[in-house]
């Protein structure tokens, strides 16, 4: 066996491919197939009472998915992740890789009749997925998000990312307007800047409020550790906002070709105009080499965690108050140590997310 070991190490060739499986980028989505989905997301608890459960959910998990068939067309004024798919018994997902799929699994492991969604984190991203068996509670949070604070443009969602660039501004903040369309079979975002009012009530157009501020740098690689603050987490707004920042997430395959180098300065290039689609994201040498992915086949994923949602005493007659926090995943502090990034210390970030599974679960999940 020694011998064996020192065969791998010394040769370069053999110690590349021995490393090659053991990734650490490759066990951020510990899922291999649609039945692990409930185990993994009942190792992921972070709160859970008798009214409501809060999961840390990895990256690349999906919740539910967004093109299945519809037998009613839902509309509403606030669409988007408002709509409550869980009462709408017309609406049918039949995708087993989706978390909406397994939801009779759910029920069964935590003995709770009904399921509704407080906040769901987009599919892409890692972090916060809060559930409530309490119809009443759920309709509190929603009010309290949808008609309290993201009418009046305060943020109430904490993300954390890593991009590729670093930002033009360092800190900054806008309201911005965002349509989709269905492509290839996955919807694609366009940021918009003139709609009518007519498309936002009817939800062809959705807006929200989005700021961020880049807490740590590095020149050499050209990467950068952004805090963002937003008033939604749906139709990947941070990941469009981080296009006008020229500055496109670590893991971002679906809009990172939007911005390109014009003379080596980051330019945002119109995607309609020249009819730029999903690739798989090509990054700069030198971040290739740090994260151990130069030659490698392995699809990066996306570096972007929903941390905190906080639905803080701040107006009369609130209806919730709620506050849920989320560290990321051993996975976002390696990249962070690779890139020489760093979160500050008066953040008390310093631990990542550790799975742990409540022994109540365990007949569950074996079943």
């Amino acid at each position: 066996m020694n011998v064996l070991n020192r065969l791998i190490t010394s040769c370069p060739r053999f110690y590349q491919l021995n490393r090659r499986y053991a990734h650490y980028l490759s066990q951020a989505n510990p899922i291999q197939q649609p039945k692990d989905i409930v185990s993994c997301i009942l190792k992921n608890i972070i709160h859970h009472d008798e009214q409501i459960i809060v999961f840390n959910k990895p990256p690349g998990v999906m919740v539910l998915d967004e093109t299945w068939d519809r037998k009613n067309e839902i509309t509403s004024e606030e669409q988007g992740e408002e709509n409550d798919y869980e009462r709408n018994s017309s609406v049918i997902n039949s995708n087993p890789c989706t978390i909406q799929y397994h939801m009779p699994q759910f029920r069964s492991a935590l003995k709770w009749s009904h399921f509704f969604p407080c906040l769901r984190t987009p599919n892409e991203p890692s972090g916060l997925l809060i559930y409530t068996q309490n119809s009443k509670l759920h309709d509190d949070i929603k009010s309290t998000a949808m008609r309290s604070f993201r009418k009046l443009k305060e943020p109430y969602l904490t993300f954390y990312g890593i991009t590729t660039s670093i930002p033009r501004k360092l800190e900054d903040s806008h309201h911005i307007m965002i349509e989709r369309h269905l492509h290839n079979g996955q919807y694609l975002s366009y940021e918009v800047f003139d709609t009518t009012s007519n498309a936002i009530k009817h939800g062809r157009v959705y807006s929200g409020t989005i700021q961020h501020r880049t807490l740590s740098t590095n020149d050499e690689l050209k990467v950068a550790l952004v805090e963002f603050k937003t008033t939604t987490c749906t139709w990947d707004f941070v990941e469009i906002y981080c296009l006008r920042q020229c500055a496109p997430l670590l893991g971002d395959h679906k809009y990172w070709n939007r911005v390109k180098q014009v003379a080596g300065i980051p330019m945002y290039i119109n995607p309609v105009k020249h009819k730029i689609y999903p690739a798989k994201q090509q990054l700069s040498k030198h971040v290739r080499v740090a994260l151990d992915l130069y030659g490698q086949q392995l699809v990066c994923p996306l570096h972007l965690h929903l941390t905190d949602f906080n639905l803080s005493k701040k107006y009369r007659q609130q209806r919730a108050i709620v506050h849920y926090q989320a560290q990321p995943f051993p996975y976002f502090y390696e990249t962070l140590q690779r890139l020489k990034l760093k979160f500050p210390d008066d953040l008390d970030m310093n631990t990542p997310f550790e799975e742990q599974i409540d022994e109540e679960f365990e007949n569950a999940i074996q079943r």
